[in-house]
């Protein structure tokens, strides 16, 4: 797979030539070309439709900063690459600039442009389109289905310890049906839970299903951890505790075996009822685990008021260490942080054998990405635990 159309934004007429001889080169199907910002948005109201622009930021009539702001304005949906000679704290800078707005960026590059360059950034961006229905806005009807029908499905993503390269875990995530064989966007129907006062039930349906199939995960003949995600929603539910003890227990394992996530970007609309909550879970035997860790403003303070037991650094900070600079600060940040605080260290988005060499050598428990295995159904979740390490990851114990 590659990118259908690219559009590449500069006003110097000889990078453009260079640029769209190194896109075509790498695979892209079509290039188009602009001069400046302007240029690039009066192409897009003339409908052009890029699923990648690329743009340098010093531009004289219309520059790089008013261009990326403007494709926010208009939730552009292409993704976005930055190409350009100023200094790199600029380029971090707007790219995390685009990122705060919402723009889906791959990256930046500093010029001169290279093909070797150009390859690694594009390879970020290949996932597999999205079924179109996933698009689509969440229905009650569905809501209804997935909480009182059968209609959620947990798929599992194994997580796999640093130490040995084995699976140590595994997190469930929610998919709700849309056909028998398509899944649709969970996130869209959290949301609407939420709105509807309709975010407990959808909890405890997914708890139970979860801990049915943890049931028979083992590894070395042991019982297998497994991660739910939580709504801070719910953190205002003093039976909440209860209820998810119920859950977990009434389907046979213990709550031992289950850690509970909650979005850090999020600790701030925690109220006083979250401490009482957060410490009946533990005493319970739930794991708390800090999701999405260094995405949000918490402060080290709040975060060591609750009983965590785990942080979970964000992908977007381990997909972009080995070349953001502020990216990998922040990664290393948080690995001391978490050892400061006494907690189990687990990293999303490692995809690239590179990246769990780096974070290995940062001393980070458990790794989670597509490098070791993408999410899904119990079933052949049961198989690779059945399997072992696949024979291409036995590399990862070395």
């Amino acid at each position: 797979m590659s990118y259908r159309q690219v559009l590449i934004v500069d006003d110097d007429p000889v990078f453009r030539a260079l640029a769209e001889d190194l896109f075509l080169d790498a695979g892209c199907a079509e290039v188009a070309m602009a001069e400046d910002g302007l240029a690039a948005l009066a192409k897009l109201d003339a409908g052009l439709a890029p699923d990648l622009l690329a743009c340098d930021l010093n531009m004289p009539t219309h520059d790089g900063v008013s261009l990326i702001r403007a494709l926010a304005e208009r939730r552009f949906p292409g993704k976005v690459v930055v190409i350009s000679g100023e200094p790199n704290p600029v380029i971090d800078s707007v790219a995390k600039l685009a990122r705060m707005q919402g723009l889906n960026i791959l990256g930046s590059i500093r010029k001169p442009l290279t093909d070797e360059a150009l390859a690694e950034i594009l390879s970020r961006g290949l996932a597999t389109p999205k079924p179109s229905h996933e698009q689509k806005p969440a229905t009650v009807s569905l809501l209804d289905a997935a909480i009182e029908r059968g209609g959620l499905h947990p798929f599992f993503q194994a997580k796999v310890s640093m130490a040995d390269g084995r699976i140590s875990g595994a997190e469930a995530l929610a998919r709700i049906a849309v056909t028998s064989t398509d899944y649709a966007n969970p996130i869209h129907y959290v949301e609407l839970a939420e709105r509807n006062n309709r975010i407990d039930d959808l909890t405890f349906v997914m708890t139970r299903i979860v801990a049915l199939h943890a049931r028979e995960f083992f590894v070395g003949g042991r019982p297998l951890p497994v991660s739910i995600n939580i709504s801070p929603v719910s953190l205002k539910r003093l039976d909440f505790p209860d209820i998810m003890a119920s859950a977990v227990e009434g389907a046979g394992i213990p709550a031992s075996q289950v850690t509970l996530e909650v979005t850090e970007t999020r600790l701030f609309d925690y109220g006083p009822e979250a401490l009482d909550i957060f410490a009946r879970l533990r005493i319970k035997g739930f794991g708390l685990s800090v999701d999405d860790f260094g995405t949000g403003a918490s402060n080290i303070d709040r975060l060591q008021m609750y009983p965590f037991t785990e942080l979970k650094i964000d992908q977007t900070f381990t997909r972009n260490a080995l070349i953001d600079p502020f990216a990998r600060t922040s990664v290393e940040m948080s690995v001391r942080l978490a050892k400061d605080l006494g907690l189990k260290i687990v990293a999303e988005g490692v995809e690239t054998r590179d990246m769990w060499d780096f974070l290995a050598s940062l001393g980070v428990d458990e790794a989670q990405g597509y490098l070791m295995a993408k999410p899904m159904p119990p079933a052949e979740f049961l198989k690779l635990l059945e399997r072992g390490v696949p024979q291409q990851q036995q590399s990862l114990r070395a």
